[in-house]
């Protein structure tokens, strides 16, 4: 059985960005940015909302934002529900894979904590099965650090 170890799973939530894969039901492939989103103005101690929330050694979830109105990722969820997330670690030079099959979520009940906490301005989440992780060993990402006061977020 496929499972994110804890230690990992802190890693995960706490990375600034992944890479989101998906494939439509003719097999063209699509991979998309995802990024977290800077919290906005009065909404708690600033910061930066989790971009990942690992709900359990085979579950994550994480939110999905106004973007380009394009819908090619969820469109592709739509008709094909696997999904690869690619995570790279700077820090640690580290790159982890988490594939799965994907659900999307767009009532608040079903994640009261993710439009009430996690991610207010969320217009929906998916939720991952985790059938796959690979955890890429060290050094196979170049070592680089993040400079978070110069990332200006896109309006």
């Amino acid at each position: 059985m496929v499972t994110i170890p804890a230690a990992e799973a802190a890693v995960l939530e706490a990375l600034p960005f992944f890479m989101l894969g998906t494939v439509d039901a003719a097999g063209a492939a699509d991979c998309s940015h995802r990024g977290r989103m800077p919290r906005a103005e009065g909404g708690g101690e600033g910061g930066h909302d989790p971009l990942v929330k690992v709900t359990g050694p085979r579950r994550l979830v994480f939110p999905d934002y106004k973007g380009n109105a394009m819908f090619n990722s969820l469109g592709n969820l739509i008709q094909r529900p696997a999904v690869s997330l690619l995570f790279l670690d700077f820090a640690r030079g580290l790159r982890l894979r988490v594939d799965g099959d994907a659900v999307i979520h767009d009532d608040p009940a079903r994640w009261p904590d993710a439009w009430h906490g996690w991610w207010p301005a969320a217009l929906r989440c998916i939720e991952v099965a985790v059938t796959g992780y690979d955890a890429g060993s060290a050094g196979t990402v170049p070592r680089l650090r993040l400079d978070e006061a110069a990332v200006t977020p896109l309006r």
